[in-house]
């Protein structure tokens, strides 16, 4: 199976990272070949609202969305990991989020097939923490393709490197990693 991991913090090695990570570690001992794209190293433009993807079936922002359109074709099923910023995604995240009108005008009517994992950690205790990330991510997975399979969230998780005091968290995305890709 290919999986397709989008890392969208921009801290690198970070709580989300190490998330991912096992999740990974995961898919890969059950087998997944996994493409990873860690959005704080690509240059990504924001959305211009031309127009343009309504009518023709490409972007003319020329930057790495063009790779990761590719990759978001390819992939059979997808990985988001992100902290939480403000109720929701980091803005590098955002940006590729944004620029994902292209395939909600090519998906449009089409049923979403292929599962999507969403991953997120944030500092605060708040009870509604991740529900802005979860919409945003539902919505983006849905405009490629993809459907929201499962969401695992760790709140109250803020200092670098804490999500490893954590009771449950490492073992458990690595165990949803591997069942992904148990087929």
């Amino acid at each position: 199976m290919q999986l397709l991991a989008i890392y969208g913090s921009p801290r690198k090695d970070g709580n989300t990272d190490l998330l991912l990570n096992h999740f990974l570690n995961g898919a890969e001992k059950a087998g997944c070949q996994i493409n990873r794209l860690f959005v704080r190293n690509l240059t990504i433009y924001p959305c211009t609202a031309c127009g343009r993807c309504e009518k023709e079936p490409f972007c003319p922002l020329d930057d790495d969305m063009q790779m990761i359109y590719a990759a978001l074709e390819k992939a059979e099923a997808m990985v988001v990991a992100t902290p939480v910023y403000f109720y929701n995604v980091p803005a590098q995240l955002k940006v590729l989020i944004d620029r994902c009108q292209l395939l909600w005008h090519k998906n449009k009517g089409k049923r979403a097939t292929k599962p999507g994992y969403l991953i997120s950690v944030g500092g605060s205790k708040g009870k509604r923490m991740f529900e802005g990330v979860i919409l945003t991510i539902k919505h983006f997975f849905l405009s490629t393709g993809f459907f929201l399979k499962e969401s695992l969230t760790y709140a109250s998780i803020d200092a670098k490197g804490a999500i490893k005091d954590h009771p449950t968290a490492l073992k458990e995305v690595y165990t949803i990693g591997e069942r992904l890709c148990q087929r």
